[in-house]
């Protein structure tokens, strides 16, 4: 510790986000000549009701950036970019390659969205029609940015291979490192130089699995296993155990239409889309879904990420993931017809957490439906409608934007398909390094970061950790966490 506090190089970290949307951490790197390199890593936006106002604003004045980097495709990883360079950063982002293709689908989904939404009729069909994330209004009713802003911003977006080590600026080096959260998905090495100074690293997991069915997943290389690291890392799940997923999709499922009952699905446009087709195709197979149940998927983000699915084959090895009668939802009426259709079927919409995309015309007239079944297949953060659904009993009384329904259907959830790693698998990542000087707890809501601490504690017993909040600025050296002093 001593020789941490007389460092002449070392990197502030502070987040702008608190929980688990808005990713967003601002470091400065300050070298023994006194100048200074400044970066982020993710540009999320907020998704929690509670923090939306801080779309609107940076903990920082971007024109001062260096660079930015991303660790994967999540609207809440990267929906904030173009704002980013609408008001003045001029740097690059790098990210890796397949997340640089898969960008300009989530972002100009969003600035048509965030256009709309500005207008007066801001619940007009069309946004209806394409919402697939929150979408709030500034102050002055102004959208957050606008096609022409996304245009720019993939402009200065940079796509990098897989552990190819490259120089984002003089005496800093970025890799990115192959996950499974996501295709494209990345953990980022950031390697601190400079002469006569121990070098510091910095890994940020990003939104972290070990396992992906779409794709099979690099090594990690294998000179980190006892390079000097300072790890920041995800903790959406680590309050939980892989014990605990209790798969019942195939379940729920099968007991819901053999009653009849017609089955939505909200899910998320990218990875849990396809991969929810990819589940349905193999019960067909088997013989458990009848090829006759009409499949929908609506949604226009999950669509066109579904077609990229296709288009780049080279880039997964699961060639053929689409179940038969699948019928992809691009119309209002095809949405009206399918609200009077009786019959049985089976209905996969954006958003993921209900509140948003064409879910939310779905979810209010199936709600009240005792034949049917609504299936959640990940995360909903409190305040969203998943949520009021998931912990609602039925006949409980929900009011969904304004209106008054009776809960009559059956509502069912599952974390079997997330794409975060529970806590075993967050600390044998942890395990995998022999020399690790910190640990930064990133990316959870407060209570899970806090038993996660703990389990860190108690399972790996590290030199050093602390919980990133935007409260605070930890300072980290050569040898780990120098200290902790509050954000201005």
């Amino acid at each position: 510790m001593g020789k941490n506090n007389k460092a002449n190089m070392f990197v502030d970290c502070v987040p702008q986000h608190n929980e688990v949307t808005g990713s967003c951490i601002y470091c400065t790197v300050r070298f023994p000549n006194k100048e200074k390199v400044k970066f982020i890593v993710d540009c999320g936006l907020f998704q929690e009701e509670r923090y939306q106002e801080e779309n609107n604003r940076f903990i920082f004045s971007p024109e001062e950036l260096d660079f930015a980097l991303v660790t994967h495709n999540h609207i809440d990883h990267i929906g904030r970019i173009p704002k980013l360079y609408k008001d003045g950063f001029r740097g690059k982002t790098y990210a890796s390659k397949i997340t640089s293709m898969l960008m300009p689908y989530a972002l100009n989904n969003t600035a048509e969205i965030l256009c709309a939404n500005a207008q007066k009729n801001s619940r007009s069909k069309k946004v209806i029609e394409a919402s697939s994330i929150p979408v709030f209004k500034s102050s002055s009713h102004a959208p957050l940015y606008s096609s022409e802003d996304v245009e720019y911003a993939m402009e200065n977006v940079i796509g990098k291979e897989f552990n190819e080590s490259f120089e984002a600026c003089k005496h800093v080096a970025v890799t990115f490192i192959q996950n499974g959260h996501l295709l494209g998905a990345s953990c980022i090495l950031v390697t601190i130089t400079y002469r006569g100074e121990k070098p510091i690293y910095l890994l940020f997991s990003g939104d972290y699995s070990n396992y992906n069915v779409f794709f099979d997943i690099k090594k990690m290389p294998k000179f980190l296993k006892n390079v000097p690291l300072n790890i920041i890392q995800e903790s959406t799940y680590g309050n939980s155990s892989k014990e605990e997923i209790v798969k019942t999709f195939r379940t729920n499922l099968i007991e819901s239409l053999k009653k009849n009952n017609s089955v939505i699905i909200p899910v998320f446009s990218l990875g849990r889309s396809q991969e929810i087709l990819y589940e349905l195709k193999k019960l067909q197979d088997s013989n458990v879904v009848p090829k006759n149940i009409p499949i929908y998927l609506d949604g226009k983000l999950a669509q066109s990420y579904t077609k990229f699915y296709l288009d780049n084959s080279d880039l997964i090895r699961i060639k053929d993931f689409l179940p038969e009668n699948l019928t992809f939802v691009t119309t209002y009426e095809m949405r009206q017809n399918i609200l009077r259709d009786k019959k049985c079927k089976i209905l996969l919409t954006t958003s993921g957490m209900g509140n948003y995309g064409p879910a939310q015309l779905y979810l209010p007239y199936f709600i009240s439906n005792s034949n049917c079944s609504i299936h959640f297949c990940g995360y909903t953060t409190p305040n969203t409608l998943g949520y009021k659904l998931k912990n609602a009993t039925n006949g409980d009384e929900i009011e969904i934007n304004g209106a008054k329904v009776i809960k009559r259907a059956t509502v069912y959830s599952t974390n079997e398909f997330s794409g975060h790693a529970k806590s075993e698998d967050l600390i044998e990542f942890l395990r995998r390094f022999k020399n690790v000087k910190s640990i930064l707890i990133n990316h959870g809501e407060e209570e899970t970061k806090k038993e996660y601490v703990k389990k860190v504690i108690q399972e790996v017993s590290p030199k050093a950790i602390a919980i990133l909040r935007p409260s605070n600025c930890i300072r980290i050296g050569a040898y780990g966490i120098i200290k902790s002093y509050q954000a201005i």
